[in-house]
């Protein structure tokens, strides 16, 4: 068997709709389906012959992995359901537990805790840190288009979330014949089309080899193998309908194995795939989701030697890979993690953080802030209005103070309205109104201002004289 791996660049956004539903809201995977992939492939069925299709697309030799969002050079994947944390407090304050693993969770300290399960995002894991993959999603109202009219379709608006342009992923293939592997990389290398509206500005990815590391499965420790789910888990019964109570067998495991319903953490899924050659929906597809994680119970099994590998059905669009006993699953004799979680989206601090950098004490000290300049700025309109207002009284100056305001209101660059007020007060009509002291003043006043608060100071010193000077003209 031959393992290709790859890494996929987002070179626009990707559409990757949850479901084929077309009304409601509808959300994006944050992974990239190994079906993508297997359509890239099937695109070239006409270069690779019958024989050589077959065997790709319906043998179940070749299995095409889903691609994880990543960075540097470990494969991310899905943050394990078993893991739990206190409520109201976060992922990465460094309280973190593996919910089998805790002695007694109805102890009354437990309890106080009030365990919340981690459920979302992508993570890369090192034997001492979980770091958190950033996966941006943006969101975009479109409209049918009306051919006949040439506009918008009236009443079709809908709205696309999509996976942000630059992410890497890491993606394998698995190849049972090794022959096969040329054909198939060269069908995935190089600048593809994945994902919904393709022939808009959406969905294309380039896709380059990339040697990357993952994590391995390990050996049971207590009697106790844990299976995490790298990829979503499809099961079908006896009578080929899903099920999402598969049997120890299902899970790679001998038949003595008993599964730990009670201890285990299982989400599921369901959604219907769209056959585009078939114009139509397919079956609905029901399993267990990603981060899923079983706990079994193998104490009557003997001689186990436990690889990752690909279980249930749906292997080649990439379902079924499992992973025994990884390290990220293991904990202390309190259940905590040994590794500390860290979210790159949380601001990095160094040492004690301490109270001026909470947002409520922030908030607090920029009212403040701001209430001392507007108080200054009151004590120094009404100084200046309680020594010169006299200088304008017996002369129509309430509309010119109002146009004062309306420059001051108007020019968007402080920097400039000190020279628009100048220019008005000393051309036009009324200039002859503002020679000698009245100008200077009002151009003192001006220079006393800075660039931050000269509009707020003129505006109400504006405003507060053309009050006083309606008063004397009703006189």
């Amino acid at each position: 068997m031959k393992t290709l791996k790859f890494k996929c660049e987002l070179l626009s956004d990707v559409i990757l709709n949850q479901k084929a539903a077309t009304e409601g809201p509808n959300k994006t995977l944050d992974f990239i389906p190994g079906s993508c992939f297997l359509g890239i492939v099937a695109s070239k069925y006409a270069e690779l012959g019958n024989e050589k299709a077959m065997e790709i697309f319906h043998s179940g030799k070749v299995r095409f992995g889903d691609a994880h969002p990543s960075n540097g050079e470990v494969r991310g994947l899905k943050i394990p359901a078993s893991l739990y944390y206190p409520k109201l407090s976060k992922v990465t304050d460094g309280e973190v537990y593996v919910h089998h693993l805790v002695p007694n969770l109805e102890s009354d300290e437990m309890k106080k805790k009030q365990l919340k399960q981690c459920r979302s995002g992508f993570y890369t894991f090192t034997i001492n840190e979980a770091k958190e993959v950033k996966t941006d999603t943006n969101f975009a109202i479109k409209s049918a288009y009306d051919r006949e009219k040439r506009r918008s379709k009236d009443e079709q608006m809908y709205g696309y979330e999509s996976l942000q342009k630059g992410l890497l992923l890491y993606f394998e293939v698995q190849v049972d014949n090794d022959d096969l592997a040329a054909e198939i990389k060269s069908a995935l290398e190089g600048k593809r089309r994945v994902g919904r509206s393709r022939t808009a500005q959406y969905g294309l990815v380039e896709i380059s080899v990339c040697n990357f590391s993952e994590i391995e499965s390990g050996n049971a420790e207590n009697n106790l193998v844990t299976v995490y789910a790298d990829g979503r888990l499809i099961f079908l019964d006896d009578y080929g309908q899903p099920t999402f109570q598969p049997s120890a067998q299902a899970l790679g495991l001998p038949e003595k194995a008993e599964i730990l319903w009670c201890k285990s953490q299982i989400r599921t899924f369901q959604y219907a795939p769209w056959n585009y050659q078939r114009q139509c929906f397919d079956t609905d597809r029901c399993g267990i989701e990603k981060g899923s994680v079983f706990v079994v119970d193998v104490s009557d099994c003997n001689n186990l030697d436990l690889k990752s590998q690909y279980i249930g059905s749906y292997n080649n669009e990439g379902f079924g890979k499992v992973i025994y006993n990884p390290e990220f699953l293991k904990a202390g004799d309190d259940g905590k993690v040994a590794f500390s979680i860290i979210n790159e989206r949380e601001k990095p601090t160094t040492g004690e953080k301490s109270l001026s950098d909470t947002t409520l004490l922030q908030y607090i000290g920029k009212q403040k802030s701001k209430e001392n300049s507007d108080n200054d700025i009151y004590k120094k309109v009404n100084k200046w209005v309680s020594a010169n207002y006299l200088k304008f009284r017996k002369e129509k100056f309430a509309s010119q103070w109002g146009a004062i305001r309306g420059i001051a209101m108007a020019t968007k660059d402080d920097n400039k309205i000190k020279g628009n007020v100048i220019t008005y007060i000393s051309h036009g009509v009324k200039s002859s109104d503002w020679d000698g002291s009245r100008k200077n003043k009002l151009e003192e006043f001006m220079n006393g201002c800075n660039d931050k608060n000269i509009r707020e100071a003129l505006v109400n010193l504006a405003s507060e004289m053309a009050k006083k000077c309606r008063k004397e003209d009703d006189k």
